[in-house]
């Protein structure tokens, strides 16, 4: 059983430690918790912590508005790498379209011949898929101009080319073909489409390009 001596003497020991003054923390120096830096005449700085203070706000900040900066950067960055990938995807795609279209309007134009005439169910199987060929190219037409809207939209517009004289600044001359019939330096063909993206070009134009003959080579 404890005793009362020994409970008075645990109190005295914990009031003991409570009451012990503690350190300063540290980094901090103890004259600057106390108000003494150097002795009891000398009183602390008011002024030169204020300033330091005052320094230290201003650097939190700058570095806050760095901060933001950055951020705003990042997300800017963000959103133009995801945009591009976008453009890209919707360019491949009308990439397909038109060489869909172009194949589909390659096609020759079949007439009905003496024995279709005569047999003429055979005439009415080619002719339904003759009319399935022009509905995919509707679609596909359809399909190409709604792009097209869409692209708008992203202030996205092809670089016209064909015809045009040649502008190394929108277009790369991939091949080159001598001849009179046309200007020297005028667009004869198209290999790829160009476009401009706000006003800017985004890919330039693959394009063939007429040059003049050379001197003894007019027949």
């Amino acid at each position: 059983m404890i005793s009362r001596e020994d409970i008075l003497h645990r109190f005295e020991q914990w009031l003991d430690a409570t009451l012990t003054p503690e350190g300063p923390p540290p980094g901090i120096p103890a004259e600057i918790l106390t108000g003494e830096e150097n002795g009891p005449a000398e009183g602390t700085d008011l002024h030169a912590m204020w300033a330091a203070m005052t320094a230290l706000t201003q650097e939190v900040k700058l570095q806050g508005r760095a901060f933001k900066q950055m951020s705003e950067t990042l997300v800017r960055e963000t959103e133009r790498r995801s945009r591009k990938e976008v453009l890209d995807a919707l360019l491949e795609m009308r990439e397909r379209l038109l060489r869909g279209l172009e194949a589909v309007r390659a096609r020759d134009k079949l007439q009905p011949s003496f024995l279709d005439r005569i047999f003429r169910a055979r005439w009415q199987k080619i002719q339904r898929s003759l009319d399935v060929v022009e509905a995919l190219e509707q679609g596909q037409q359809l399909a190409l101009q709604s792009l097209d809207d869409l692209l708008g939209q992203f202030l996205v517009r092809p670089i016209e080319c064909q015809g045009e004289f040649f502008d190394p600044k929108r277009m790369n001359a991939v091949a080159v073909e001598e001849t009179d019939e046309v200007t020297d330096g005028t667009v004869l063909a198209v290999y790829r489409t160009g476009y401009e993206w706000n006003g800017e070009v985004y890919r330039p134009a693959q394009v063939r390009v007429a040059r003049a003959l050379a001197e003894g080579n007019d027949e």
